[in-house]
């Protein structure tokens, strides 16, 4: 017989409620629902890896963010219209974890300049965004990149496509 480890995860309430929706239309329970989500994120990523070592595809991340008043340091109200309203002036804030995650992906996105070929930031809403990102080169490294921008807290999700260059 198989032995099972049973763990814990945490999760937004809006993201469990989606979960236990999906989960319950499928009729599944809740360790089904994620052992086969497990399984095919595994899946997913070995078969990305017969693929030839020259690769050309693009990574999506949608980020989410808050921003910070610069005139007196707290997080704005998005409900408020002033928020172009500010002095922008360069010295030292405090900086949220969402901040530092899109410090982090901009030093990330530097390391890995020989297979980035374009980027495109799209603001989808006041605390959310889309950063899309080109990438042409060896395999390995497009996967170690993906690896790096999946580690960031503040990645609401993460998308991957890539095909083979080499096709003839």
């Amino acid at each position: 017989m198989e032995e099972y480890k049973r763990f814990t995860i945490s999760l937004p309430q809006d993201q469990y409620n989606k979960f236990e929706e999906f989960r319950n239309k499928l009729g599944i329970s809740r360790s089904d629902a994620i052992r086969k989500a497990m399984h095919l994120l595994i899946i997913q990523d070995e078969a990305i890896s017969i693929i030839s070592e020259n690769v050309v595809g693009c990574i999506a991340i949608m980020m989410t963010h808050e921003h910070v008043d610069i005139n007196d340091e707290h997080v704005h109200n998005h409900l408020d219209d002033s928020h172009h309203d500010h002095d922008y002036i360069s010295r030292p804030i405090y900086a949220n974890v969402q901040q530092t995650d899109e410090i982090l992906k901009n030093d990330i996105q530097h390391h890995f300049h020989d297979i980035i070929i374009s980027t495109m930031h799209v603001h989808l809403e006041y605390e959310k965004c889309l950063e899309i990102i080109a990438v042409s080169g060896p395999y390995k490294e497009v996967k170690k990149l993906k690896e790096a921008l999946q580690r960031l807290k503040s990645v609401l999700s993460l998308g991957f496509f890539i095909i083979d260059k080499e096709i003839k």
